[in-house]
């Protein structure tokens, strides 16, 4: 991760005149984050969003959404999980806002990058749950496990060879961890 420099503390304003190069952005404690990801990343994300969709197009609760959205989170901060869920009960009149959404997904996915320090993912995993996320799938593409977060002290790593799933907050989904790496 790559912190952009301004002068003072940066707001949401700064960061949607950020450049359109591609680049994930996020805004925390006032200083404009810049996340290079990478294709296999990308790949990654897209694949579990493509799972998540697959369900949801069978059981509209919700939606899923990418990693180009922004969710303004209640310390200030607006972070861009890779893959993120709302269930329609959190939507204003189940529609999706147009712009960043001052919303707690029901679970969020982050798929480590190359570049990614261990103390910045915990910083956000940890954040997440803060704000109220019930639900986070740490996924690593280099050793192909899904470490699913629940709180600090419930987690559990899944392999390649496991089942993974989402209840409650998708009731009926699941999905072999190797599915997400195809």
């Amino acid at each position: 991760m790559t912190v952009m420099k301004s002068h003072g503390l940066s707001t949401i304003d700064d960061l949607l005149n950020t450049p359109e190069d591609g680049q994930k952005y996020e805004l925390v404690d006032g200083e404009i984050i810049v996340s290079p990801a990478g294709m296999r990343h990308s790949e990654i994300g897209i694949q579990i969003a493509h799972l998540l969709k697959t369900y949801i197009d069978d059981s509209p609760i919700g939606r899923v959404l990418g990693s180009d959205v922004g969710i303004i989170l209640p310390n200030g901060n607006l972070r861009s999980p890779d893959v993120s869920f709302v269930s329609f009960e959190k939507l204003p009149k189940g529609n999706t806002p147009v712009m960043f959404g001052k919303i707690i997904p029901d679970l969020v996915v982050e798929v480590l990058s190359p570049n990614d320090s261990m103390r910045q993912v915990a910083d956000k995993i940890a954040e997440f749950l803060e704000a109220g996320v019930p639900l986070i799938w740490l996924v690593d593409p280099e050793k192909q496990t899904v470490t699913v977060y629940r709180s600090l002290t419930d987690t559990t790593q899944l392999t390649a060879s496991d089942t993974i799933n989402a209840v409650p907050m998708l009731p009926g989904f699941s999905s072999k961890v190797s599915n997400f790496f195809s």
